[in-house]
């Protein structure tokens, strides 16, 4: 079996004190569901990306971007989600909130007390043959997914099972040789375009709380998580490789194990790569931060950097009763760098750190809050600045139902729809008389609530002054205390409390002041329960928040925005109703989103479909009763069933509907993390109908439908029909190499490449093209295929001949029959010459071709070279046996950009960058300014 680099992540999880036998105390997250923290906001996006219907809005910050082989491209990315902030939230590496989507990982989630692989020993008293429960998330570029392994355990066998199947990937795993369990050594996925991705490095954790320990597997050793090592194509070629930062971190005893980390450190492809520096606080070692943080991120090509990026933290810690353990990593800036100088700043601010909860709404619904070290602005290097602004969260609930305000008539228990009121007030001295009557009034059949407030003081006559004076407070004891009497009936007795409830019936009452020890002046205040005025707001407070407003301003100075975009979630056929419920997976999801542009430009209302619009239900799974909820994975993000445009002045200008068909794509009932049963599911069909209202009256508008069906097998649109205003009806249909029985390409696991589009309007082909894949030794595509429109007859519309190792496409010829060839240098990565009219077989060779591969390879590895490559190009251009011939040629500076274009008649124009990459200027060969960019940014 090959040799796999362990590389394990950094730990250190929920606050948990460790006693067992090593005695060390903090967090590890060894013993949490998410072992690795840097990864925790990954699976949450996984499961729980940005919706409208979750209120949540998609903050994100694109940092660099590499191209490899094959036209492939990988990039670094951050995104904010600010749920993921709260104290039970681990810091990641990119401070509290952030992710930082990175090459590629498959991260694993800890379902139940141990990790499905812990029973190693079949000859350990405590072996169990366990059933697998962990899940697992994956992040590539581009997509991302889950997936389990499940455990046969009778059969002790183990299959993948996708709870992504839509993403259309073959996942594969490779062992460790051990008959009582699986050990997973690797993970191999492969996408439906034939790329493999390649997981052998991982990150190993280390379970030491009583779980562990009460199965005799304390210091157990698992993988918490595995990194993408390489990524190649369908013709495997190798389009990147990455490379880790591998560090093993021992308790103070030098001796415990705590973790192995295993950091990205840089993404190599053919035209340079992306390195990451991070560093490392020892203090934040079992606390909820990660302890290594990203400090710079820099794309380089190979003589030098094309960008950098560092970043900054803070590390604030909440006020009392908060203390060091408390302290949250949270990104301050990040500045784009030329060296030690500062290009571009963009800063963040946050809300102050608090550990009290700030969610409760108005009976009106929600309050503008802060939630605690929430992102409240981003100030770009322009200095412009979007602020966000958050609110309460609420949930549906029907506050006016005749059965709701009946149940409130015992006790006062919503102070939105009742208040206690006094009705009577009296008091009397003990020396003088130790009885008072009242009255509640009332319905004397029907028994209502009321309150006695209580309290009593002793008092003297100065003999002096003859003036009342307070006497000192007697024992608990000997306290005056009284006996409340309906007629006979005694209510209560010995009572002191200063606030107590009573139900019982309107009528004549009694109150008795029993003394104990000294007299004195006893009070009494009666009050009774008031029902407030209605209608009343259909909604309960939740403890969660969302976006309230996003405003932009152009300078942080400004305190007026020049747009803000306003959000509400009020039901739309109800009004004062709230149009929140609770999710299956407990989170708060909107049925109704208002969003308003605030700047003259109306606003849209949005309907979403939600999981309760698909009642879950009893079935049995194994032999058990479980409760199944229907279409989950589609619906738990809100899935968008209307909407409708209005005016500023509330006039309806278009409405846009959706109508959906569901299909299963697995019959496999698998088990979520809250314990209920889904099978996953796809859209097989979409129905949607626009209408348009040009006047602004319902009475005149235009309409437009159309209709997507998607395959079953690859989850790609198999046909689509579209039907304008004027009635023409417009269908597409597609095919793929499950269509045309293309085993090669099946083979190589290329099922979602389209092969072939015809276009009918009203029912008549108008359009058909085909691309096929002929070559015997590749998988390449080879050619063209159009259709004549009236005899339907096929005909070649370009051939792609001939291919360079790497997969470049280096000769193509036209339907003319004039051939086109590319030469490609820089290593094989840009194109730097095309020559129409000349078949790659005649070019290929001259020695003019070969110096100016070279030179631009000579160039790649250093830019002083980039003249002796201009004197190839036109040397080429001017090589007799290419006189005949249209000739363009290009030069680059790798990761920035084209620095000469030269067209057929030779003129040339030059690009000029600066120190950030940006383009200042556009130059001709004379040297003369055509364009000139320029950046000024407010310091």
């Amino acid at each position: 079996m090959r040799k796999i680099y362990m590389c394990l992540i950094s730990l250190v999880s929920l606050n948990f004190t460790l006693q067992a036998q090593h005695q060390f105390q903090g967090v590890n997250f060894g013993d949490s569901a998410n072992p690795v923290p840097s990864l925790t906001s990954l699976a949450d996006f996984t499961d729980n990306p940005p919706s409208l219907a979750l209120g949540i809005p998609e903050i994100s910050i694109p940092l660099v971007s590499i191209s490899g082989y094959g036209g492939s491209g990988f990039g670094l990315q951050l995104s904010y989600n600010p749920l993921n902030v709260s104290q039970d939230e681990p810091a990641g590496e990119s401070g509290a909130g952030w992710s930082i989507f990175k090459g590629g990982v498959i991260s694993r989630k800890i379902n139940g007390n141990l990790a499905d692989e812990a029973f190693q020993n079949t000859a350990s008293p405590h072996y169990e043959k366990n059933a697998f429960d962990d899940e697992y998330y994956y992040n590539l570029p581009g997509f991302s997914g889950k997936f389990k392994i499940e455990r046969n355990t009778t059969e002790n066998t183990f299959r993948i099972v996708d709870l992504s199947p839509l993403n259309h990937v073959k996942i594969a795993y490779t062992k460790e040789n051990n008959t009582a369990t699986l050990i997973v050594d690797s993970f191999t996925i492969t996408d439906d375009d034939g790329s493999t991705y390649y997981f052998n490095d991982y990150s190993t954790a280390v379970g030491y709380d009583s779980f562990y320990e009460n199965k005799g597997l304390s210091g157990l050793e698992y993988k918490s998580a595995f990194f993408l090592t390489r990524i190649t194509g369908a013709d495997g070629v190798e389009t990147a490789n990455f490379t880790y930062q591998k560090t093993t971190k021992y308790d103070t005893n030098n001796t415990t194990l705590l973790y192995k980390s295993c950091h990205l450190q840089k993404i190599n492809t053919a035209s340079g790569n992306i390195e990451i520096v991070y560093d490392y606080d020892q203090a934040l070692e079992k606390t909820m931060n990660d302890p290594y943080s990203i400090k710079k991120v820099s794309l380089n090509n190979f003589y030098g950097k094309a960008a950098e990026y560092a970043f900054e933290y803070s590390y604030p810690v909440p006020p009392y009763p908060g203390n060091a353990t408390h302290k949250r990593r949270q990104l301050d800036k990040i500045k784009k760098m030329d060296g030690q100088t500062v290009i571009e700043e963009t800063a963040m601010l946050y809300n102050p750190l608090s550990l009290d909860a700030q969610y409760a709404s108005s009976c009106s619904g929600s309050n503008v809050i802060s939630p605690q070290g929430v992102l409240k602005k981003i100030i770009y290097p322009t200095k412009g600045v979007t602020e966000y602004v958050y609110e309460s969260s609420d949930i549906y609930a029907d506050m006016n139902s005749e059965a709701y305000l009946a149940s409130l008539a015992m006790d006062y228990v919503n102070s939105c729809i009742q208040h206690k009121q006094s009705f009577s007030t009296f008091d009397f001295n003990t020396n003088q008389t130790l009885t008072y009557s009242f009255t509640i009034p009332g319905d004397p059949s029907n028994k209502i609530p009321f309150w006695i407030n209580y309290s009593e003081a002793y008092t003297d006559v100065d003999p002096n002054t003859g003036q009342p004076i307070l006497l000192p407070p007697v024992p608990e004891n000997k306290r005056i205390n009284y006996t409340l009497k309906r007629g006979s009936e005694v209510l209560t007795t010995n009572q002191k409390g200063g606030h107590v409830r009573f139900y019982n019936y309107p009528g004549q009452y009694t109150v008795t002041a029993n003394v104990p020890l000294r007299h004195g002046q006893v009070f009494f205040d009666l009050q009774e329960l008031i029902t407030n005025p209605g209608p009343y707001w259909n909604g309960n407070s939740h403890a969660s928040y969302r976006i309230r407003t996003i405003k932009r301003f152009n300078d942080i100075s400004n305190s007026t925005p020049v747009k803000e975009i306003s959000y509400q979630y009020d039901d739309f056929s109800n009004s004062n109703t709230s149009s929140g419920y609770i999710s299956r997976d407990g989170k708060v999801m909107f049925k109704n989103v208002k969003v308003a542009d605030g700047s003259g430009n109306g606003y849209a209302k949005y309907y979403f479909k939600l999981d309760k619009d698909y009642p879950s239900y009893q079935t049995t799974v194994n032999g058990n009763s479980v409760n199944f909820q229907p279409y989950y994975n589609l619906l738990r993000s809100g899935l968008l069933e209307k909407k409708e445009m209005f005016s500023e002045t509330n006039h309806l200008l278009g409405r846009d509907e959706y109508e959906y068909t569901f299909g299963i794509a697995d019959n496999l009932d698998y088990q979520t993390d809250e314990g209920f049963y889904s099978k996953t599911a796809f859209i097989s069909q979409t129905k949607s109908s626009s209408i348009a209202y040009p006047s602004g009256s319902t009475a005149s508008f235009l309409q437009t439908s159309s209709e997507n069906n998607v395959r079953a097998d690859n989850y790609k649109a198999s046909s689509s029909k579209t039907t304008a205003a004027d009635g023409t009806v417009t269908e597409s249909f597609y095919k793929y190499a499950q269509d045309k029985n293309h085993t090669r390409l099946l083979a190589a696991n290329m099922t979602g490449v389209l092969l072939e589009t015809e276009v009918k309007e009203n029912g008549k082909t108008i359009g058909k093209s085909e691309t096929k894949f002929d070559s015997s030794s590749s998988v390449y595509p080879t050619s063209v295929i159009g259709y004549n429109r009236q005899t339907q007859s096929p005909s070649t519309l370009s051939t792609m001949d001939v291919y360079d190792d790497k997969g470049n496409l280096v000769q193509a010829t036209g339907k003319n029959g004039i051939p086109v060839t590319t030469i490609w240098g820089y290593y094989q990565t840009r194109p730097i010459a095309v020559i129409a009219g000349a078949s790659y077989s005649q070019v290929a060779s001259l020695s003019t071709v070969m110096a100016a591969v070279d030179a631009s390879n000579q160039d790649r590895d250093n830019p002083a070279n980039e003249a002796g490559l201009l004197l190839a190009l036109e040397a080429l251009r001017k090589d007799p046996a290419l006189k005949n011939y249209s000739i363009t040629a290009t030069t680059y500076d790798p990761l920035v950009g084209i620095t000469n274009s030269i067209s057929a008649n030779g003129i040339r124009t030059v690009n000029v960058y600066d120190n950030a990459g940006r383009l200042i200027k556009v130059k001709d060969a004379d040297g003369k300014t055509l364009q000139e960019n320029q950046y000024n940014y407010k310091h």
